[in-house]
């Protein structure tokens, strides 16, 4: 049985900053959309605060509160983030209200189904006040008087205790053996979304007691090692990243589970998957442009993860030759960036050359940086 929230949800901060941003996108106050929805003005706010969370709401109302939204000429991008929205305030309730150390692990909802990076994106919003990538310059903020939240926020005590809970949810299921390894490697990675410190010195030791020494293919191990991998990265640990790249590829199981994990976390694959079994399987359909993109966007030598990155191009590129190609200006982009990491000191070796061969590949294939000839 899935555990117990109580009769409603109790949880609505991301969901109801979600739903401010769309009515502005309209642009409607509260008593206009309220008026439009025949509710009254309250029913909206109390939407927007979280107080009486719109996931609590009736699927069909919310349905036709959607298509409202639509006719009115709400912003399409904001509307398509609602779903996630709302599950990230069901992730947030179970993790912060529920006892980690008596909840039943076997039914704990990070264990059901694999994070994407937009969902990620959405719980960093809340707990930590990062926001996500997509409403970056996307809206224009609207003028209100008074102060007012610049995002879905949780209180201090919120926010802690969502990492303590991650922690010992993440002790819980740490065995080698452990059939709960998908629940593990998300709670460690979304508690390694809390930077002071503290996460990285049990990170350290999380790693010490499950990561193995070496690998000789594709396990429910592998994504665990690599999520506590590029968590130590993020935390100004590159040398475990490092280490999983160059002993965590033996052969092209390996190879495809990290590209297929990589067009899932970007959204390229369509659908959402519930075990990381999906990773090494070569029947996954996807077409890799947005991987592409996400890819050469983040190729800085000051991104913590740039050599699992430049890995990850080089895998893709060799997989796919075309999409270089099909994407001309990602291409010249792509030559642009690597010119410029190859010029520093702070990529591996193996980095500098897989970087130097997609540089190379990249030229034979015709593509040349713009105003140079080369």
């Amino acid at each position: 049985m899935p555990p117990k929230a109580g009769p409603a949800a109790r949880r609505g901060a991301v969901t109801g900053y979600m739903f401010k941003l769309i009515r502005e996108s309209v642009p409607a106050s509260q008593e206009r959309l309220a008026a439009h929805l025949g509710i009254d003005r309250a029913t909206v706010q109390s939407w927007e605060s979280g107080r009486r969370p719109f996931t609590s709401v009736g699927f069909g109302q919310a349905i036709a509160v959607r298509h409202k939204l639509i006719q009115l000429g709400a912003d399409a991008q904001l509307l398509s983030m609602l779903d996630e929205a709302a599950e990230a305030d069901y992730l947030l309730e179970l993790i912060i209200d529920a006892d980690p150390a008596t909840l039943d692990v076997d039914q704990h909802p990070l264990g059901w189904t694999v994070l994407t990076h937009s969902l990620t994106e959405m719980l960093a919003w809340a707990v930590i006040g990062q926001e996500p990538a997509r409403l970056q310059g996307h809206y224009r903020p609207a003028h209100r008087r008074g102060p007012s939240p610049s995002a879905p926020s949780l209180e201090s005590t919120e926010a802690r205790a969502f990492f303590d809970n991650l922690h010992v949810i993440a002790d819980r299921t740490g065995q080698r053996d452990s059939t709960n390894m998908l629940l593990h490697r998300q709670a460690c990675f979304l508690a390694s979304l809390d930077l002071t410190g503290r996460t990285a010195d049990w990170l350290s030791s999380t790693r010490r007691s499950t990561f193995p020494s070496t690998f000789h293919g594709w396990s429910p191990m592998w994504p665990d090692a690599r999520s506590i991998a590029t968590s130590l990265a993020k935390h100004g640990d590159p040398q475990p990243l490092r280490d999983f790249i160059a002993r965590a590829h033996p052969d092209d199981a390996c190879e495809l589970a990290g590209l297929n994990y990589s067009a899932y976390w970007v959204g390229d694959v369509r659908h959402r998957q519930h075990h990381d079994t999906f990773m090494p399987d070569p029947a996954l359909s996807w077409r890799g442009g947005r991987l592409l993109r996400h890819l050469v966007e983040r190729l800085d030598a000051d991104h913590p993860f740039v050599d699992l990155n430049i890995h990850s191009l080089w895998a893709l590129l060799t997989a796919r030759q075309h999409l270089a190609q099909d994407e001309p200006h990602l291409g010249t982009e792509l030559l642009r960036r690597a010119a410029e990491v190859l010029d520093t000191d702070m990529i591996s070796p193996q980095s500098r050359r897989e970087l130097t061969s997609i540089l190379y590949g990249l030229r034979m294939s015709g593509v040349r940086e713009p105003g140079t000839g080369r």
